[in-house]
């Protein structure tokens, strides 16, 4: 289904759990994240594998009651500032997860059960801190073990570089845990930079994972989208600079042209 993101942004629901695809500073639903700033949202549960400026303009627009991260950061441009000012104040509320535990979660969901065992986290403290992980053994062979919870999404948000004209996204290089993401959500929204004509067969994520697309050229911005553009790194610095009163304005693309 073809919709605009702003039709998208107003079927999320205040307190939605919702996944933010992409990693680092590629192919972060910039566009979209802020169309849930503009939309007014409260009190989201925000999924992010490896965050960044997603999760620092929906922190920046008060939209995020509960995050959800393997971490977040702006890579070579340095900390996230909203992000490192919200875990000092210890609001919104944050749970951790490490790379490997955050999958598994989202595999669960994926699969429909209500947990999966795992061996990472076996001996570390994220038990304690995460009430999603509970230490335990496995049934079979008495070796400890970590179940882990399933994260189930109410809305997955990716961004591509390309939709072909069935409806199929296209995304050269690393999909992150966007697929994942898509498998986890009861709906998948998928914004794009371009339609093109690539074989349905090489698509990275099939048509019948999306439940609607909408065209947001530069959406991504101020990050990258591979292979079309590269991140905006002085706006990222810009950003970074502003520290943990950073606004959000200077995630709109244009208003961050501004010095």
């Amino acid at each position: 289904m073809s919709a605009t993101i702003d039709e998208l942004a107003a079927a999320v629901p205040d307190g939605a759990t919702i996944g933010f695809g992409g990693v680092g500073l590629q192919r972060k639903p910039m566009a979209f994240a802020r169309a849930l700033a503009a939309a007014g949202r409260r009190d989201l549960r925000v999924v992010a594998f490896l965050g960044s400026l997603e999760v620092e303009a929906l922190l920046a627009a008060g939209c995020v009651g509960e995050l959800h991260a393997a971490g977040v950061a702006l890579d070579g441009a340095g900390l996230a500032p909203r992000y490192r000012a919200a875990r000092q104040a210890g609001a919104p509320r944050f749970v951790e997860w490490s790379e490997g535990l955050l999958l598994w979660a989202l595999q669960a969901a994926s699969l429909g059960v209500p947990s999966l065992p795992a061996w990472m986290g076996v001996g570390s403290d994220l038990p304690e801190v995460n009430p999603w992980l509970r230490p335990g053994e496995d049934p079979f062979t008495g070796e400890p073990v970590t179940h882990v919870r399933a994260l189930p999404l109410d809305v997955a948000v990716l961004h591509v570089p390309e939709v072909d004209a069935q409806g199929n996204a296209h995304v050269p290089g690393d999909l992150g845990a966007d697929a994942l993401l898509a498998r986890a959500a009861e709906r998948t929204f998928v914004t794009y930079e371009a339609t093109g004509d690539a074989p349905a067969a090489q698509a990275a994520l099939g048509r019948v994972w999306i439940d609607a697309a909408a065209h947001a050229a530069g959406g991504a911005w101020p990050g990258g989208c591979h292979p079309d553009y590269a991140p905006d790194l002085d706006a990222v610095a810009r950003w970074a600079r502003e520290g943990a009163e950073a606004p959000i304005e200077l995630l709109v693309p244009h208003a961050a042209v501004a010095p």
